[in-house]
């Protein structure tokens, strides 16, 4: 019975600490480990930005796109760089002006505010 308890209590602990991570990222939109598929520079009037476009990794036909916008051109030549070597990097967006978008083909997830290389 002594078990069954240390159990429950070991999930009940587990599942608290899952709702809080998701509670303390709500104000930012992961695309998790993704393969990058495109990246879209421009200049505007001496502005750089760029889109960078990614799948979930290990997806052989992908269901969806998703996508960022970034004004960091150190950003845009890091997800080159992915591009061109097949390399996988987690990436955040900031919600833009949307939550996180469940459906749709082309996903954008806001402005890139984070970029991790494994």
């Amino acid at each position: 019975m002594k078990t069954i308890k240390n159990l429950f209590l070991m999930l009940s602990i587990v599942a608290a600490s899952m709702f809080g991570a998701s509670a303390a990222n709500a104000a930012s939109c992961s695309a998790g480990w993704v393969n990058v598929t495109g990246v879209y520079e421009y200049n505007v009037n001496g502005t750089t930005y760029g889109y960078i476009y990614t799948v979930p990794e290990h997806s052989v036909l992908p269901a969806y796109t998703n996508y960022f916008v970034t004004y960091n051109q150190n950003a845009l030549s890091q997800a080159k760089l992915a591009l061109q070597n097949h390399q996988t990097y987690y990436l955040y967006g900031d919600l833009g002006t949307a939550a996180c978008p469940t459906s749709g083909s082309y996903r954008y997830l806001g402005t890139l505010t984070y970029l991790y290389e494994y």
